[in-house]
């Protein structure tokens, strides 16, 4: 991959079947937008879509992944420390 990364975390700690961007050290950049591009260490580069609206109509703090096999991957892998570094970012989450 050519593309240079805007910003790396290198000790990210997956929880569960979403990216959580409060857990992420480059979270300034991405809170709040509408999708990001990320290359994640032993997965490969994945576009993430910001997760709708909690059922108390909040806002998330977490980017999902639209493949279910990205989703199974990162169920396995809970509990690993990885590095993920931000390609690129996208609009504003509503």
């Amino acid at each position: 991959m050519d593309t240079k990364p805007i910003a790396i975390d290198k000790s990210y700690k997956i929880r569960d079947n979403q990216f959580w961007y409060n857990d992420c050290s480059f979270i300034d950049i991405i809170r709040n937008k509408k999708s990001i591009v990320v290359n994640i260490h032993g997965l490969g580069v994945r576009e993430l879509k910001h997760a709708k609206k909690g059922t108390d109509n909040r806002p998330t703090l977490s980017y999902t992944f639209s493949d279910e096999e990205d989703r199974d991957w990162w169920i396995k892998n809970r509990g690993e420390v990885i590095t993920v570094e931000l390609l690129s970012v996208s609009g504003i989450s509503q």
